[in-house]
């Protein structure tokens, strides 16, 4: 038996596609060209990235539309699940002991959508390197760096350290390196985090957070970023703040307040 939704949304494609072949004049070795790069695709290993750059944005921006509470964003290619939970507070993400980069201090507190806050959610956390690079999609890093899991405390506040992500180039020498340098279009990504909150009420939210000030937030190569997301970031050289922290060196301290609305897809909620 047809499922309603797949019907209408896949029909509809189709005739969309079929449109656009006709008022294009797309020949058949331009359309064999198209899946071609569909294909090489997944066999090249880069998963769901040429359609997250050219479309996960957009299926986002529906999701959030008459969302209460803080937006979500996309996830991109890069997350895994069962990162492992964190020792602390306070809590530290899981690094290399010459892991390059600036310190990053990133804490905030996390409520309901009119201003409770909500015990014990968790965060997911993970982030690029200082090179651009993500633990199990790189080569020579170990599993896990720079990903982890704990929870806001009975306050809702949480606070974690790391190092500050860099702006990065997606993978260019495979198939969405080719369509992209067919558009004439950069690679780059701006500086972000991305988190994960769960919570067995308020259901799962994706967030991505970048940092005011940095490149590329104009030109995102995924056309994700939202004003909304956009946090401010504090280059920290107080000897006091910097002792308070643990830390011997200056450091980045950036924060965000998730407002935590309930989800539609958990029972009851």
């Amino acid at each position: 038996m047809a499922n309603d939704r797949v019907l209408a949304v896949v029909e509809d494609l189709e005739r969309t596609l079929v449109e656009f072949i006709r008022k294009h004049h797309v020949t058949h070795d331009e359309y064999r060209s198209a899946t071609d790069v569909i294909v090489a695709e997944v066999l090249a290993g880069e998963a769901s990235l040429l359609f997250d750059v050219f479309l996960e944005a957009a299926a986002t921006d529906v999701g959030n539309d008459g969302r209460d509470g803080s937006i979500e964003a996309i996830e991109g290619p890069f997350y895994l699940p069962g990162a492992p939970w964190l020792d602390g507070p306070p809590y530290v993400l899981p690094q290399r002991p010459d892991e390059a980069g600036v310190p990053l201090v990133f804490g905030g507190q996390v409520s309901t959508e009119t201003g409770v806050p909500l015990a014990g959610v968790e965060l997911d956390l993970w982030h690029a390197d200082a090179a651009g690079h993500y633990s199990q999609i790189h080569p020579g890093i170990p599993d896990w760096n720079l990903r982890g899991r704990f929870r806001a405390d009975d306050q809702g506040r949480f606070e974690v350290r790391s190092i500050a992500p860099p702006p990065y180039e997606i993978p260019k020498d495979g198939p969405t390196g080719t369509v992209l340098n067919a558009l004439g279009r950069h690679f780059f990504r701006p500086a972000h985090l991305h988190v994960k909150l769960r919570h067995p009420y308020f259901g799962e939210r994706t967030s991505q957070l970048y940092f005011a000030g940095g490149e590329y937030l104009d030109s995102d190569v995924a056309n994700a970023v939202r004003d909304e997301l956009v946090i401010a970031a504090e280059l920290v050289e107080d000897p006091e703040r910097i002792a308070r922290h643990g830390l011997d060196e200056p450091f980045v301290e950036a924060r965000y307040d998730f407002a935590f609305a309930p989800s539609a897809a958990v029972p009851g909620a």
